[in-house]
């Protein structure tokens, strides 16, 4: 399945840059008991530990970077395998992470792209696409209830994360659940929407929650 559908308009993930990493290379202070002049021309000794680490963070972003011109060219079997290197030699690279996500799911890998998405999670705690990601993977495949979980997530970090309050309300619909919780979310999205079809939606939806409570 794809996501092309009109409430998941808002789903398309957003591609973050990554970020290189500069580890500074110290070097060893001039014993006292060279002259001045040679500790002026002396070349400071370079860590091992620290350049090998350096030197493989940068290899993997420029691994990153082609993968990510190939994914931009629609190529997504080579970005994949490109996005492969770059976290063999660096598997922090959160969005190299969240890409291999978005392509594996795009190729109906749902099961691996969520194993991707969570990893991603796990390096950024604080940013909700990923979970929001994870959710839309499950929504795919039909499992409502851990799609409105992770949706729910995706809210706890950011509550103003209009596409995971898409998520949740649509969710919410399709499990039959309607409590005030669900009529918050509704109410935050309201404030934020600037879709006209979203804004019918959303009044449709506070309609069908009140009415539950009001029950």
């Amino acid at each position: 399945m794809n996501i092309t559908s009109t409430f998941t308009t808002h789903a398309r993930i957003i591609t973050l840059a990554a970020l290189v990493l500069i580890i500074p290379i110290q070097g060893c202070t001039s014993s006292s008991t060279r002259s001045k002049a040679d500790s002026k021309t002396a070349h400071p000794e370079i860590d091992p530990t620290l350049a090998y680490i350096q030197n493989r963070r940068s290899d993997a972003i420029k691994h990153y970077n082609t993968a990510s011109a190939l994914d931009l060219d629609g190529k997504p079997d080579e970005a994949l395998e490109e996005y492969r290197r770059a976290l063999e030699l660096d598997d922090k690279l959160y969005a190299a992470w969240n890409n291999m996500g978005r392509i594996l799911m795009s190729k109906g890998n749902y099961a691996d792209a969520v194993s991707a998405y969570q990893i991603a999670s796990g390096i950024e705690p604080t940013d909700p696409r990923p979970e929001f990601n994870i959710g839309i993977a499950y929504k795919e495949v039909g499992w409502a209830q851990e799609s409105f979980d992770h949706f729910q997530l995706a809210i706890e970090r950011d509550p103003t994360y209009l596409p995971a309050l898409h998520g949740v309300i649509r969710s919410a619909e399709m499990l039959g659940l309607g409590d005030e919780q669900i009529l918050e979310y509704i109410r935050s999205a309201q404030l934020r929407e600037t879709n006209d079809q979203w804004k019918d939606y959303l009044s449709t939806q506070y309609y069908r929650v009140k009415a539950l409570l009001e029950d």
